[in-house]
């Protein structure tokens, strides 16, 4: 496999990613006109159904892969109708050429390490006129980040994504094959604490903590409980940031 697969989070994916209602309407509506009368789309690192679910149920027709067997299964419970499914690497995709008329990949590409075979796979499998959709996913920067991300990497423990975060590397490999547009953005606000980021990190409910060793974990969060007491920053206080949530469409104009 070239990328990471979810299973060790299916259990707390749903709860620990739920976007507020009105932001995942807005996201909905925004693929909704995208997908218009394209025909059958494909969604790559479907998981458990966050983007799709609500497609399906708009009756945009959808096949889901994933490599995570667990997630898949998540997706099924979730679902109240039927969802044609497979277990498959983004890069390595189980259809023919130009089988559909979209491709949506929503936080996919920064966690595969050969993100150009993946997006490749999805120009193979699109056609001219078809459409390649991707949110490159991200979170805004707290206070507490920049010196905390050195105190975590001090012991091993590091932020770091193995894809592609950016649209610009993006467009570049597509030159001559697609072009791409931003679709319009949407922003949230997100209220947020140290102690909910040290919490996160013990748990390991984040795909770049996985990495780490239990010992790297334990001592990353005691460096960080320290970095809060010597600066005196406060564990439960809590800040509001914005999200900016943000879709690129990437129009295909030529053969893969």
């Amino acid at each position: 496999m070239t990328a990471w697969s979810f299973d060790r989070a299916a259990d707390f994916y749903d709860a620990t990613r739920a976007l507020p209602s009105d932001v995942h309407a807005g996201i909905t509506a925004m693929l909704l006109t995208e997908l218009s009368g394209r025909g059958t789309c494909l969604e790559i690192g479907v998981g458990t159904g966050r983007i799709a679910l609500p497609l399906l149920a708009a009756d945009v027709p959808l096949v889901g892969v994933d490599i995570s067997p667990k997630m898949l299964r998540r997706l099924v419970d979730n679902a109240d109708r039927r969802c044609a499914l497979a277990v498959a690497d983004v890069t390595a995709l189980p259809f023919t050429a130009a089988a559909f008329g979209a491709v949506l990949a929503s936080h996919v590409l920064h966690l595969i390490g050969d993100w150009r075979a993946a997006v490749d796979e999805a120009v193979r499998v699109l056609g001219p006129g078809a459409v390649l959709l991707v949110d490159f996913g991200g979170h805004p920067e707290a206070p507490w980040h920049r010196p905390t991300d050195a105190v975590m990497k001090a012991h091993g423990v590091a932020r770091l994504r193995p894809g592609m975060s950016v649209p610009g590397p993006v467009e570049e490999h597509l030159r001559g094959r697609a072009v791409s547009r931003p679709l319009p953005s949407l922003t949230m606000p997100v209220h947020r604490t140290l102690a909910e980021d040290v919490a996160d990190l013990e748990a390991q409910r984040q795909s770049w903590m996985w990495s780490a060793s239990p010992d790297q974990i334990t001592a990353a969060a005691a460096g960080v409980r320290r970095w809060a007491a010597d600066n005196r920053w406060p564990l439960d206080r809590r800040v509001e940031l914005q999200r900016v949530i943000q879709w690129w469409a990437f129009d295909i104009t030529g053969p893969p």
